[in-house]
């Protein structure tokens, strides 16, 4: 089995970009909740990139040279992320960074029936990447 496809351990972390922006600086969360908003390409859920496969500027491979200077990258442990309900499945992307996995609660679908009660995981998942920013947009 391609090392990808196993199953992610709760002793992992994985890597989530931030636009800039989503980030302000001066305000004491300065990740904000739109780093965490799937949009409608996020079918299968939110992209994040598997710690053990790449590094926090590895995330950024597959983002227009011009523009990688545009994005923070957070880290996030997998046992924080399930103590808020939610899943972590791997879903390599051939033309992508290695390691890339999704948060199906996440999904553009289950975002767009469930926005009330997603915004408060979504809050939670901003306080978690505002305190492991490791990689900053310049």
């Amino acid at each position: 089995m391609d090392p990808q496809h196993e199953p992610i351990d709760d002793s992992e972390a994985v890597y989530r970009r931030i636009h800039r922006n989503h980030y302000q600086a001066a305000l004491a969360i300065p990740v904000q909740r739109a780093a965490f908003r799937p949009n409608a390409n996020d079918t299968t859920g939110l992209s994040i990139f598997r710690e053990r496969f790449v590094k926090p500027e590895e995330t950024l491979g597959n983002v227009d040279p011009a523009r990688r200077n545009d994005y923070y990258v957070a880290r996030l442990a997998v046992r924080d992320l399930r103590q808020l309900n939610l899943s972590v499945i791997p879903e390599p992307n051939p033309s992508g960074p290695p390691g890339h996995a999704v948060i199906p609660e996440l999904s553009w679908s289950a975002y767009q029936a469930n926005r009330q009660s997603l915004a408060l995981i979504q809050i939670e998942l901003t306080k978690l990447a505002s305190a492991a920013i490791v990689h900053a947009a310049s």
